[in-house]
């Protein structure tokens, strides 16, 4: 019997949902988002590999303006036996020393005020998994959340004129433990063991917050995220 048709790569892979972005086009409405404040914009330009550029000001920069992008729909939730992957290849060069808020991974709603001004970190969530770096710091810090809130700060630097890759990890151990783990350039540089209870949805997103009146910009070179149905 002739056989009908050769297995799809996309079917080889049906227990795994999710998407990966080179952003060689954005519009906001589509899969992603704009979480825009103090004139804030999202741009991709003729970039050889897709860049997407974030700036969280227009033409009069001040504190706290902030902009981010995020998956339109909330398809990410901690739960049992469904590990979760994101990665993002970023970069950004402060316009005021050690003054950049920077957010990238996955958090629950997603708005103004995901990075809490006054360069507070991320806000007090219900579910997150993600890098941030304040203002006032030069390093990156990993967060989980679920069920309670759980940082570290690393020692691994954060921003500068070249690309980190950012990735994040969660592996469920139980049907209440769950493993965070965070690599920055294929190296390790935390592990967190939290509770994940009362997880709730969560989106993708990146994002930038002015920590003075200059204005900061991140530039996304790809976003993904992956998990088990």
């Amino acid at each position: 019997m002739t056989k009908l048709i050769d297995l799809l790569d996309q079917l080889k892979h049906r227990r795994t949902f999710g998407f990966f972005d080179d952003f060689d086009y954005y519009a906001s409405g589509g899969r992603w988002t704009s979480v825009l404040g103090g004139a804030g914009a999202m741009s991709v330009g003729d970039n050889p590999q897709g860049i997407l550029t974030i700036t969280p000001s227009g033409g009069s920069p001040a504190l706290n303006d902030e902009c981010y992008v995020r998956n339109t729909n909330a398809v990410f939730q901690f739960a049992a036996d469904q590990p979760i992957v994101f990665e993002a290849l970023v970069q950004f060069s402060e316009a005021n020393t050690n003054k950049a808020n920077v957010l990238v991974g996955l958090m629950d709603s997603v708005a103004a005020g995901a990075l809490v001004n006054g360069s507070g970190g991320p806000k007090s969530s219900s579910s997150a998994l993600v890098f941030y770096k304040k203002g006032n710091t030069n390093v990156w810090a990993c967060e989980t959340v679920g069920g309670g809130t759980h940082s570290l700060t690393t020692t691994a630097p954060a921003g500068g004129a070249n690309y980190q890759t950012l990735t994040g990890q969660w592996q469920p151990i139980s049907a209440t433990q769950a493993e965070g783990r965070f690599f920055i350039d294929g190296l390790l540089v935390a592990k967190q063991l939290f509770t994940y209870s009362g997880a709730v949805a969560m989106q993708l997103c990146a994002g930038v917050k002015n920590g003075s009146a200059s204005m900061e910009t991140l530039n996304v070179d790809y976003l993904a995220g992956y998990q088990l149905r």
